[in-house]
């Protein structure tokens, strides 16, 4: 996404993360939305034909799997852009609380580490 023509590789991550909560959010409100007509069309028609108007249930039904498919895709994008959040977190947490590695100095052979500090009055 850096390509300079891309309008996406304007935004941050975080911004491309609401983007597309905004998107599956949009999608969903208009896959229920589609769902709610279909229903009120099938009790409309339930009566009989409404004289001067056209069918919509065709159409309606036509654009039922379009949305699932955008919702679906939606979803899998938001999803993506939150591994990716968290993984970068898990590695910024794990390199600030990793132990320091510490190695020895000195001949592999060596069992202790001898403290040099200056002696006091009381130990001389």
């Amino acid at each position: 996404m850096s390509d300079c023509k891309n309008p996406l590789a304007s935004l941050d991550h975080q911004e491309l993360l609401w983007l597309t909560g905004i998107l599956k959010d949009a999608c969903r409100e208009k896959l229920e939305k589609n769902l709610v007509s279909q229903a009120f069309e099938e009790r409309l028609y339930q009566r009989g034909a409404v004289k001067g108007r056209l069918d919509p249930r065709p159409f309606l039904k036509i654009w039922e799997p379009r949305y699932r498919k955008f919702l679906e895709v939606a979803e899998e994008l938001h999803a993506q852009l939150q591994a990716e959040e968290a993984k970068a977190a898990a590695e910024t947490l794990r390199e600030q609380f990793e132990p320091a590695s510490v190695r020895r100095q000195g001949p592999s052979s060596a069992q202790t580490v001898l403290e040099l500090r200056p002696r006091t009055r009381r130990e001389r």
